[in-house]
């Protein structure tokens, strides 16, 4: 069971490496050589904060949470590749505060309610159809 103090937790440490992220990033020039470390970095974090996700939360909501740290690392792989194919980044903004969002609402969404068919912010829909819920 993933207690609340494992869910703000997880909350606090996501926040953190988000704000902490931009505190760092924030000095580095407007050049493909600078928004690669920038993305770079970003990913970095997002792949720490997914290894030690077992560590604070279990079961589907831990799986759920690194997906969508997972979804992370591949939005910044894409950001920085748009980067330098010269399109505007407000696609790439938006997506990222749209998955930092829902990986928020889904740490906080209690576990009891978490298999009704309309809450699918992580999950497919296909993926309540049958009768085996993993």
């Amino acid at each position: 069971m993933n207690s609340w103090r494992a869910r703000c937790l997880a909350g606090a440490s996501i926040l953190l490496a988000m704000y902490g992220h931009a505190w760092a990033t924030g000095h580095l020039p407007n050049t493909p050589e600078g928004m690669l470390m920038f993305h770079g970095s970003a990913a970095l974090l997002d792949l720490l904060l997914l290894y030690a996700a077992p560590a604070l939360l279990h079961g589907r909501l831990c799986a759920d949470a690194q997906r969508l740290l997972l979804a992370s690392i591949v939005g910044n792989f894409a950001g920085w590749l748009l980067y330098v194919a010269y399109v505007s980044p407000t696609f790439y903004n938006c997506f990222m505060w749209v998955l930092t969002y829902a990986q928020l609402l889904r740490l906080f969404i209690p576990d009891r309610h978490a298999d009704l068919p309309w809450l699918d912010l992580v999950r497919h829909r296909d993926h309540f159809s049958g009768s085996h819920h993993p």
